[in-house]
C-alpha cells in the first residue's frame, strides 16, 4: 500500500536523535531535551504544495510539528510544508 500526502503535507523520513552516552550518570527515566529542529528526507509531497521538492531532498523542519500516522499496520511521518525551515545539500 502507498501513502500520497493530501493538504500541503509532505511525506518525509526524518533522521531521528540518538539518545547519546553522556558519561554522566542521570536519575533513571531522565531524557536529554531533544533539538528544535531536525533533518529529514522527502518521499512525496501534495499536489497542492507551493514549492516543488523532489523525491530525495533534504530539509531541516521543526522537531515538534512532525507526524506520525499509522494506517493498515505501516506508519509514516508527515509535516506541513510551512514547517520546513531549510534545504540541505
Amino acid at each position: 500500500m502507498k501513502f500520497y500526502p493530501k493538504n500541503r503535507y509532505l511525506l518525509v523520513q526524518s533522521q531521528k536523535q540518538e539518545d547519546a552516552d553522556t558519561g554522566v550518570l542521570l536519575p533513571e527515566g531522565y531524557a536529554l531535551p531533544k533539538d528544535k529542529y531536525v533533518a529529514a528526507t522527502v518521499l512525496g509531497t501534495a499536489g497542492d504544495c507551493k514549492e516543488e521538492l523532489s523525491t530525495g531532498t533534504k530539509v531541516v523542519v521543526d522537531a515538534s510539528m512532525l507526524e506520525e500516522v499509522s494506517v493498515s499496520g505501516q506508519t509514516y511521518e508527515i509535516v506541513l510544508e510551512n514547517y520546513i525551515v531549510g534545504l540541505l545539500e
